[in-house]
């Protein structure tokens, strides 16, 4: 309601005025309003005590009172002001444990990451580390991995701790292309200026790089060390050391500008008589190639056979038994039946025991059997071929001619 004045009349006692009863009702009715205001009805809850300057009234949870403003209760809008300080006094923001700080201005953001202890900015961050004199910038310690420049120095540092040599943190000067290689602290170009031509030469006195000549001052340098072929290699012993490319048996070399042609002159092999490792002789074990022929190897040369070869190896099992290897035995075996088929040829290879033990094909047993000596040539002390004739009788034997023990049974299939 609005505040109820009391209506003191005209002049004292001129019965124009409120009535005793009305004016402390209205008084009562001002008071109502007040208390109900600034209290609870019926006692106030406003206390204005030992204010001190700055202070606000806060609310206690049962009254007002004078106290620092230490808590928002909403976002802050300073309206176009500034947060400022007094006296140089700092201004500090100080989230609680391991919050962060969080700036947003524009459509960036930068945070100060209370967990990790940093600084990550989304838009870019500009700023000035020049300092005027080196030692006017931070201590090498203090800021490790700090990066700065200084007024009139070419050359930009970092703060580091070098463990090499037990250096320690020091302010180490970065090269950059305006740099001089003597910045490295193993190359001295300062005590013995370079001369034109030279190069840098490890001292291992000094254990330093140093200006030196090229190759103790030769104009030139071999471009060859050391050359390797399939057989034998050759290094260069002096600064004129050449190497000759000669060719070999049909092969010619020919060097034109710097390219090096190594060609093959002589007569490449258009028959197969032509290699030397084939016998297509008319002395050749079965003669001239004809039509239909096949070819196995002797142990020495490629020549023909008229019929599918089968070659097996015979040895001796001392004076007891043959022995065979080759194919359809799966190992050695002594003095086995063999099995031959009516056209093919067979070599029975006793070039190493034909000498004690030389091997014959009969058409009965024992070291009196009549010899068998149909389709065969060669010889039975180093290597007897038998070309199986169609007509072979279905059992023949063989047998050593010295040794009745070493014989076997020959069973002939179609």
């Amino acid at each position: 309601m609005s505040k109820q004045a009391i209506n003191v009349g005209s002049t004292a006692n001129d019965n124009t005025g409120s009535t005793l009863r009305a004016g402390g009702q209205i008084i009562n009715s001002n008071f109502d309003e007040l208390y109900a205001s600034i209290g609870n009805g019926s006692s106030t809850q406003l206390s204005v005590s030992s204010p001190a300057l700055n202070q606000v009234l806060k609310f206690t949870g049962s009254q007002f009172e004078p106290a620092d403003l230490g808590t928002l209760t909403s976002s802050l809008d300073v309206n176009g002001n500034s947060i400022i300080s007094a006296s140089n006094g700092d201004i500090t923001i100080n989230p609680n444990g391991t919050g962060d700080i969080i700036l947003s201005y524009g459509t960036a953001t930068a945070t100060f990451d209370g967990g990790t202890n940093i600084l990550d900015v989304s838009g870019v961050l500009q700023y000035k580390n020049e300092f005027s004199t080196i030692g006017a910038a931070p201590a090498a310690a203090t800021y490790p991995g700090y990066y700065y420049t200084v007024d009139g120095d070419d050359n930009p540092y970092v703060n580091i701790n070098i463990t090499a040599g037990g250096t320690g943190d020091v302010r180490a000067k970065l090269i950059t292309e305006y740099s001089s290689v003597n910045l490295l602290s193993d190359i001295d170009t300062t005590t013995t200026a370079p001369t034109n031509g030279q190069v840098l030469k490890w001292s291992t006195s000094g254990g330093k790089w140093l200006p030196a000549d090229d190759d103790s001052g030769l104009s030139s340098v071999n471009v060859f060390q050391t050359l390797n072929a399939d057989t034998g290699s050759v290094t260069a012993d002096s600064q004129s050391d050449s190497v000759t490319f000669t060719g070999g048996t049909d092969i010619t070399t020919t060097i034109s500008g710097d390219v090096i042609t190594i060609a093959f002159s002589g007569t490449i092999p258009t028959t197969f008589a032509a290699l030397s490792d084939s016998d297509m002789s008319g002395t050749a074990q079965f003669g001239n190639p004809t039509q239909g022929d096949s070819l196995f190897w002797n142990g020495s040369d490629w020549i023909v056979t008229r019929s599918p070869m089968v070659w097996w190896e015979v040895n001796a099992n001392g004076t007891s038994d043959f022995t065979f290897n080759g194919p359809g035995f799966s190992s050695t075996a002594n003095d086995p039946d063999l099995y031959v088929y009516r056209g093919f040829t067979y070599a029975f290879d006793n070039s190493i025991q034909g000498g004690a033990h030389p091997f014959r094909i009969q058409s009965t047993q024992g070291l009196a059997g009549n010899p068998y000596t149909a389709g065969q040539s060669g010889s039975g002390t180093n290597v007897l071929y038998w070309t199986v004739p169609l007509d072979a009788p279905n059992t023949l034997y063989y047998q050593c001619t010295i040794h009745a023990a070493m014989q076997g049974s020959i069973n002939v299939v179609s």
